[in-house]
């Protein structure tokens, strides 16, 4: 009997895999896929040195793992059927299939792409063409009065289920809270902790934005100095001057330039989210969907805390300390933000400050206390 996964292995999958096992009579084979999953998986590394962790817990004269070098599709029906293909050519006689089986989610108007059943109907009106049985994923719950886990169908009446959601084990984990011994396996949590620290222990990208000369390069330097006295992770600061004198020197101010520039402070950016690190940048980012594709990368690995600089247009080019909007008014730059080209206001960034009557200190400090909120750093 073979079982298809794409997460970690916790207690309900281990009850249900041996009982399934057990009730067919059947070795079991643990097939795992190692490609490319969805979005927000945990990376195929770290689960597979879960799954080491609880192949102990199995009978090992009946037990196998073995990992299966596939992409998941998540295309539902159809790659569940795909999917028994693949393990009848292994040579199992029964398949696991669960409810949404490869299942995308939701679709753009928040409704289940695929019905809870779809997959296994497919699966049942060709299994016999496929010459693998199907075996129906009993969802698993934990009976607090029974310390141990039974079929949702079988659960005595009045008795209390305690369950923990995908999303719920990933907030505990964002958190560092408790994980009970009932939902997992020690080994296992201790796995996942390695790679999810709690949120005070990851790394984040701090993205400053707004008109040149808004300020954000004084703020910007000003949390770096506050961060780095606080210590524990190493800060990067990736303001725009820099940035262009060492990582984009060739590239000009035209849109297509400006966004690629933007880019690239990104992706530096989320390399060093990953790594546990902080990134503080400080562009203009006149461009919304340049931010968002920003957010989006970076938020793989980390918090994302975008900070509008909302220094008002006139403000800036009163101060107009390099000269660039008497330069930009006189048509001697071209494409300038706020003069000749345009700035996106972002319409939900984690922070709003303005320069204007207030000093640099008090805007460092506004940005600290979002992030002590967020739970990024220790308060």
């Amino acid at each position: 009997m073979a079982f298809q996964t794409r997460n970690p292995l916790h207690r309900a999958h281990q009850e249900l895999t041996f009982r399934a096992a057990r009730e067919a009579q059947a070795n079991l084979l643990i097939h795992p896929v190692v490609g490319m999953t969805k979005p927000g998986d945990v990376d195929h590394f770290t689960r597979v040195r879960c799954y080491e962790a609880v192949l102990d817990k199995y009978p090992q004269a009946t037990t196998t793992m073995s990992l299966l070098n596939l992409a998941m599709r998540m295309a539902g029906p159809r790659e569940a059927v795909w999917h028994g293909l693949i393990r009848a050519n292994h040579g199992c006689t029964h398949f696991i299939v669960g409810r949404d089986h490869a299942g995308p989610g939701k679709n753009s108007q928040g409704k289940d792409f695929y019905g809870p059943y779809d997959a296994q109907e497919l699966f049942k009106q060709y299994q016999g063409e496929i010459g693998i049985e199907m075996v129906d994923f009993k969802h698993m719950v934990y009976v607090q009065e029974k310390a141990q886990y039974f079929p949702i169908s079988e659960v005595p009446e009045g008795a209390t289920i305690l369950d923990i959601s995908g999303t719920e084990l990933r907030r505990r984990l964002a958190e560092g809270l408790e994980i009970p011994d009932w939902f997992s396996f020690p080994e296992v949590v201790s796995e996942l902790r390695r790679t999810r620290p709690p949120r005070s222990q990851q790394g984040f990208t701090v993205f400053f934005t707004g008109f040149s000369g808004s300020g954000k390069s004084t703020i910007a330097n000003a949390l770096m100095v506050k961060l780095m006295e606080m210590g524990g992770r190493p800060v990067t600061l990736l303001d725009g001057d820099i940035v262009r004198k060492n990582l984009s020197s060739e590239l000009g101010f035209s849109k297509e330039h400006r966004d690629l520039n933007i880019r690239r402070i990104g992706y530096v950016a989320s390399e060093i989210t990953k790594n546990g690190g902080i990134a503080i940048c400080a562009p203009i980012a006149p461009y919304a969907t340049t931010r968002r594709a920003v957010r989006e990368e970076i938020e793989q690995f980390g918090a994302f805390v975008e900070v509008h600089v909302s220094t008002s247009i006139e403000e800036c080019e009163r101060r107009d300390r390099k000269g660039l909007y008497k330069l930009a008014r006189e048509g001697k730059i071209k494409e300038f933000t706020g003069i000749s080209d345009p700035y996106d206001v972002p319409e939900n960034p984690e922070l709003r400050v303005d320069t204007e009557n207030v000093d640099v200190d008090n805007c460092a400090h506004q940005v600290i206390l979002k992030l002590e909120q967020m739970g990024l750093i220790a308060g």
